[in-house]
């Protein structure tokens, strides 16, 4: 799989839900555990644990007053939930085979997803893949273009016919909690409206550890600690009950 695809959105996404960020390398590349928070316009704080080993990251969190284990193979693509009250959980699969160029494509781990490679541009003077990008959705299939750095696997400019256009640039290098990170920009343009983020991306740890979007949402890491994590923290333990979600009933 792609180290775009791994975290593909995730950067903070998937980190502090389970970080669509700037994406990230493999979770292999660096082994690392920190604290999670989030922060709503209203100052509301949500905060949690997450730790990033070989192949799997675990997540903390509570959910309606209880506690809730998120555990993610970015391999075999499955999603653990574990509810630690109630010692059962549920398993999640997106090991769905992916149509079109799936070797190194922004398609890799996404069911149904078609991309199909266009060649080698430079975006604000950075080397970057052009991708023609078909994901699949409710109200239809959504196409756009996409080209991707090839420095850091990330998305530096996204064009949706008819629909917004987005990009990425890097304002500078900044010290923020101790580590060296660079400061990006994201821009949102649909029509003469804008809209602006800024996330703060780790080379060490290959993603972002905070990201600031508009209305005032803050997401990012605190009190990270690079180091091997112990492999018990990305199992299920053996007296867990598996549950299997009942499917829906159709409406007559």
């Amino acid at each position: 799989m792609s180290r775009y695809s791994r975290f593909r959105g995730l950067g903070l996404g998937l980190l502090l839900s389970a970080l669509p960020l700037v994406q990230a390398a493999s979770p292999a590349a660096v082994e690392f555990s920190a604290d999670t928070l989030q922060t709503d316009p209203k100052n509301n704080q949500r905060s949690g644990r997450i730790y990033v080993g070989k192949q799997r990251i675990r997540s903390e969190m509570q959910q309606n007053g209880q506690p809730v284990v998120s555990i993610i193979d970015t391999e075999q693509r499955t999603t653990w939930v574990l509810y630690p009250q109630q010692r059962s959980y549920i398993e999640y699969s997106s090991a769905d085979a992916v149509a079109g160029e799936q070797n190194g494509s922004p398609c890799e781990g996404i069911p149904g997803a078609e991309c199909r490679r266009l060649g080698e541009e430079q975006i604000q003077g950075r080397p970057a893949v052009k991708w023609s990008v078909k994901v699949p959705g409710q109200g239809g299939a959504v196409q756009s273009t996409q080209w991707i750095g090839k420095q850091r696997s990330i998305l530096l400019r996204q064009e949706v016919p008819g629909g917004p256009v987005m990009e990425q640039k890097m304002l500078g290098v900044e010290q923020l909690q101790g580590r060296e990170v660079e400061k990006w920009e994201m821009v949102v343009t649909q029509g003469s409206q804008q809209q602006r983020s800024t996330r703060w991306f780790d080379p060490q740890l290959n993603l972002a550890i905070r990201e600031q979007n508009p209305g005032g949402y803050l997401r990012e890491l605190r009190n990270i600690r690079v180091g091997e994590q112990s492999p018990e923290l990305f199992t299920i333990p053996a007296d867990y009950r598996k549950i299997v979600p009942q499917p829906p009933k159709r409406s007559r």
